[in-house]
Parts: C-alpha cells; structure tokens; sequence
C-alpha cells in the first residue's frame, strides 16, 4: 500500500456556474413594464394639470404686503391662490400671479374686478378689518358669463361700493372738477338718496388745472351717462337761501347727480359743478319767468308763495339779454299751477316794511324768513283769468297793492285728482218735465241740475230730479245728452236726498261713464272738488268748510256755489273718487253723500 505523502497538496475542485439562458419572451415583458411605469406617471401629470385651473395676471399699484400662499376669495370661499408677486418690467406696478381652483374658471373673464382686501376705515364705510389678524387675501367681483375670456387685469385700489355680482353691465365715466374736495376713490355717486356709482380713480389733469374723477355706473344708473346729466360734489353748505349736505359731516362727501334729458345722447366726459347745486324742477310743474327793474332780495332758492305757503321756488336769478332788467326763472308745483293765472300778479316779500302815522310804526313782513332769504309772492283776481302755460313771462313788482292782499278767488288749488292723469268726473246736464193740474189748470214743470252717468248704465243725480212728483197728471220725461227718457216709478230708487234712474235704450258711446268702481263712501268730511262741466272750473271746498249731520254735509258759505250747481258731482281731492252730489236748495248747498249706494 502506498502511503501519501504530507507534502503533496490535495487536487482543487472546480465550482460550476449555471446561467440561464434568457428567452425572448421575458425581454418583452421587462418592455412592456416599462411602457406602463411611463404611462402612469404622465396621467399622473395629466391629472395633476387637469385638477387645477387658468393661471391669471393681476397688476396693482401697490402690493400692501400681498405674498404667494395668500388667498383669492369670492363670498368667503377661497377659490385661488396667488403663486407669486413681481414687479411689472417698468417697475412702476406689481404683478400677482393668481393660480385659480378648476371650478373657478368662470372668474377669468373680461370685466371681473379683483382688489386686495386690507383694513380700511372712513367716513363713507369701514372694511377689511378681518385682516387686522388674519392674512390679507383678494377679493373678486365676477363679470357675466357672457364675456369673454381674459387671463390680464387692472386691479382696483378698493373694493366696489355697489352689489357686485357680474350680472349687470357697467360703463365708465369722466367728469372735470376745478377741485376736489377731499373726494377718494370708493366714494359713492347717489341720486335721490341711493348708491348708483362710484368713484375709481381721482387724478390731476395733464395740465394740472383741474381733478379728474373717474365713476363707474352699473345696472340702470347707466341711463345716467347721457347729455344734459350733471354732477356736484355733495358737501356741507350753510347759507341764507339753503342748508344742504350735513350728512356728509358723518357720511362722508359723496357725488350727486341731476340726470338731462330722457331721449338725450350718450355722454361719457363731463364738466362737474363747482359750488353751486342745481335745483331740479319737479315732474309736471309750470316754470314762468319773472322780470322786474330791480333784483329786490330775489335770489336762487327763496321761495314762491301763495297766501303765505309754499307753492314753488326761484331756480336761478340773471340779468336779461339786453342787461335793462333782472330775470328770474321760477317754478310752481304741478299741484298749485292752477292758482297762476294770465291776470295774477307777482311781488317782492324781502325785507321789512316801515309805515310811520298818529298811530304809531306799523311794522310788516311776510315771514321771519322772508326777511333773511326774501322770495315772491303772487295773488289772482276774483275773477281768474286763464290758465298758463310753461315760459309765461310775469313783471314783479316792490310793494304789493292793497286789494291783492284781499282777493280770494275759488280755485282747485290741489290737483292730487290728476295724478294719474284720469280724467275728472263729467256730469251732463238733465231736465225733468212733468204736467200738473191745480183749480182746474194744467201746467207744465221743469226741473233742471246735473246727473252722472255709471258705466252700469244708472244715472245718479238729485232725487228732487230723478223721483217723478206725485202731482203729475201726466207721464213725467227727464231729457239729457240730447234724448228724452220717460221717468218710469219702477225705473228709479231713492236713496234719501239722491236717487238712481235706470233708463231704457240709453246711449253707450257718446256718453262718458264714470266707472262705479271709482265711487266710495266717507265717514267724515274731507277735502273734495265740486265738477259740473269741462268748460267750468272746478270749485274746491275744505273739509272745515263741512258741517257732518250723518250722510249730509252742510256747506259754510256759499261763495261761488249757486243753484246752477244742484246735482254737481263732488269728488275727493285725496284720490279722485266719487263721494257725493252737490244739492242747492233754498239758497243753502249742502253735499249728500253716496254712502247707501256705494254699499
């Protein structure tokens, strides 16, 4: 046996290395991961786009410590967020670059107004204060749906003042001020009390001679943008003629305006007023002219008098064409232009007249006020002339004449019953004829008066008019509107003093109805107007005037009422109603009321 030697190194074993063989079946599938990895991660991108919105440039003057992660809101809800704020390339603005929600997308449209909301505190309004605490953020106003898309805007140095929900178009425009008066951007332009503007920019002019104040109008106030429209500064004023704007002492100053003419042209750029308010005439009013040698204490804003009241007021005061007199344009309220006739006369009441006798000093005035402002009066003759049209030229004179002061003419001084421009009451004239038999001779009667014709095809008048007399022999007949319609008893019913008369074949057009909805009944006495025919003037009679004994109201003297009035209508003044018929018997007027036919 052969023994190993200790020397000899024992033989190496050799490490097989399997490797497998790739087929090309599993090369694809690593392909096809790959495609799917790269798939994914560009929806991903895609969705990631998709779940936000337009990116959106706002350019503002000053930034007031806006930063990126602030907020854009709209009522509340944050529907954006701003990405970054830069200076524009010019350096002269601030550029915020707003990231909006994909719901908000709406928002980017032409005509939407953003701000930045931060603490602000005037006399016109107090907002943003919610950001004293909290982070500024910016607020938006949307514009209509129907704009188109825009991703640039101008942002506004305050909020809009007026509702701001994008669903009405807006215009903006220039007016010219010699100053300014401390007017700011957001202060409001109101007519008759309302915001319907406001002011966006107050700048210099390019010559530096005057202010420029830009005014946005939304909605209907855009009517006021048109030729003839003028503009004030609302401030306080004291003065001996009026005492006007204190409310801007708390409020804040304000822009006011008189808007021109309806069917005027669209205007744009305006000259303000500076100083002096424009007097706006009211609907339906009679302006006339007066002209005298001299001014006597006439000024802008005194008043028109009339006994003593109010009635109307001096627009403004000048020196005629040619310079030989003062005019003065003036108006009369719609509800007194009746009181001014061709033949009334117009007076100075300023100051203080001093009259010196055996008696002592007579000392006479129109009112405290009269003395401090002055103004005019007038009067009209018993006998009115006719009624005047608007432009009638008047002379006033100094001093008033005696008899003036004693003229007291019946007129319908209120012309409430036209407000609605219906017509008044129309009564035609009737004859009642019947023949009686007395001793043996017969006689023929008449009796005459007014009766109204209903739209229900009763004629209500007198019943003295209408009741067909016991003592008629014969068949009693009434003749109105040119027909004679046989007085039938059944045909007719008393109502107390009144009575109402059916008449058969009675005529539908040619007369005109007053309608029985427009006759009421009254409990007390009030103001009311006494009608007989178009050509007559209607005659007024106070409430004061009226003694109630139940459904009969005696008249207090009957100036200008005579028995051609028996069977007038009597119509409210307050509403224009039928309340009752004027009867004149005896030589007395006494007024009965339709209570019993109107219930």
């Amino acid at each position: 046996m052969t023994e190993t030697s200790s020397l000899e190194k024992p033989a190496t074993i050799p490490t097989a290395i399997v490797q497998p063989k790739r087929s090309p079946t599993s090369i694809s599938r690593l392909w096809w991961i790959t495609i799917v990895a790269v798939l994914a991660a560009a929806g991903l991108t895609l969705a990631s786009l998709k779940s936000t919105g337009p990116m959106i440039t706002i350019r503002f003057a000053d930034g007031f410590g806006l930063k990126a992660g602030d907020l854009l809101k709209f009522r509340g809800i944050a529907i954006g967020e701003v990405t970054d704020v830069v200076l524009t390339t010019d350096r002269n603005r601030v550029a915020v670059r707003v990231r909006l929600d994909p719901k908000a997308a709406p928002i980017a449209r032409r005509g939407s107004l953003f701000w930045i909301e931060r603490p602000r505190v005037s006399l016109s309004r107090v907002s943003g204060l919610e950001t004293v605490v909290g982070p500024k953020h910016l607020g938006v106003a949307p514009a209509a749906l129907s704009e188109p898309v825009a991703t640039e805007f101008e942002g506004l140095d305050s909020p809009p003042t007026l509702a701001a929900d994008g669903s009405q178009e807006s215009v903006e425009i220039s007016i010219r001020f010699h100053e300014g008066h401390g007017l700011q951007v957001g202060d409001p332009l109101r007519h008759h009390g309302i915001a319907v503007g406001e002011v966006t920019a107050v700048n210099l002019s390019d010559e530096l001679s005057a202010i420029e104040v830009r005014v946005r109008l939304s909605g209907e106030s855009r009517r006021l943008a048109r030729e003839g429209t003028q503009f004030w500064i609302e401030r306080p004023r004291v003065s001996v003629a009026e005492v006007r704007g204190l409310d801007t002492l708390v409020g804040g100053r304000y822009l006011a305006a008189l808007p021109g003419p309806i069917d005027a042209q669209v205007q744009t750029e305006f000259e303000g007023l500076d100083g002096v308010t424009p007097t706006e005439v009211p609907e339906g009013a009679l302006e006339i002219v007066l002209n005298a040698p001299q001014r006597w204490g006439v000024d802008r804003g005194v008043a028109v008098t009339y006994r003593g009241l109010r009635v109307g007021q001096i627009v403004s005061v000048g020196l005629s064409a040619d310079g030989t007199r003062v005019e003065a344009r003036a108006y009369i309220e719609g509800r007194y232009r009746s009181l001014v006739r061709d033949n009334s006369v117009f007076w100075s009441t300023s100051g203080i007249d001093l009259n010196m006798g055996i008696r002592g000093i007579q000392v006479s005035a129109e009112t405290l006020s009269s003395i401090a402002l002055g103004g005019v009066a007038f009067a009209t003759p018993l006998e009115p002339g006719r009624t005047v049209s608007t432009g009638r030229q008047f002379s006033y004179v100094k001093t008033p004449r005696d008899e003036w002061l004693n003229w007291q003419p019946r007129i319908a001084a209120a012309d409430a019953v036209r407000r609605d421009h219906a017509p008044l009451c129309q009564p035609l004239r009737a004859a009642a004829h019947w023949g009686e038999r007395s001793y043996g001779i017969s006689r023929n009667r008449e009796r005459t008066g007014w009766v109204v014709w209903l739209d229900n095809g009763d004629l209500i008048g007198p019943a003295d008019l209408l009741q067909p007399t016991t003592s008629a022999k014969s068949k009693a007949t009434l003749e109105s509107h040119g027909q004679e319609f046989p007085l039938l008893a059944e045909a007719v019913q008393t109502h107390g003093l009144l009575a109402t008369f059916h008449p058969m074949n009675a005529p539908t057009d040619e007369v005109v109805h007053w309608p029985v909805k427009r006759i009421r009944s009254t409990a007390e006495p009030e103001d009311c107007l006494v009608v007989t025919d178009s050509q007559s003037e209607p005659l007024p009679i106070t409430a004061t005037s009226l003694q109630s004994r139940g459904q009969v109201w005696d008249v207090r003297g009957t100036a200008g009422l005579s028995p051609d009035h028996h069977g007038a209508a009597v119509v409210s003044i307050k509403d224009g109603q039928l309340i009752g018929i004027l009867l004149f018997q005896k030589g007395k007027a006494t007024i009965a009321t339709i209570d019993s036919i109107a219930n």
